[in-house]
């Protein structure tokens, strides 16, 4: 895929998509990481950094599609062992004729 397509779907239908459905309950899950946080730093006074908070979220959200978004829609897309070797015997059934 090139490059100036793949960036129009992601600007113009993953983007506008993830803002819709998931913007606000990762904006509150973020909140709460947040508070989680800011609550066992010992100088109030610091401006708090969030990019530690940005790490945390970028790694769950790869396990997370890696565990429970992509392993159903591969099933999907790949076709059943047993399907695929009766496949298989078919094929080489007229071919031994």
């Amino acid at each position: 895929m090139s490059d100036d397509i793949a960036f129009k779907i992601q600007l113009g239908l993953i983007l506008p998509k993830l803002k819709d459905k998931l913007a606000p309950d990762l904006t509150e899950i973020i909140k709460e990481l947040v508070g989680i946080v800011s609550a066992g730093s010992l100088d109030e006074d610091e401006a708090f950094d969030l990019a530690p908070i940005k790490e945390i979220i970028m790694k769950d959200l790869e396990i997370f599609l890696d565990k429970e978004i992509l392993p159903p829609i591969q099933a999907e897309l790949t076709p059943p062992e047993e399907e695929s070797a009766e496949e298989d015997a078919a094929e080489e059934a007229p071919a031994a004729e």
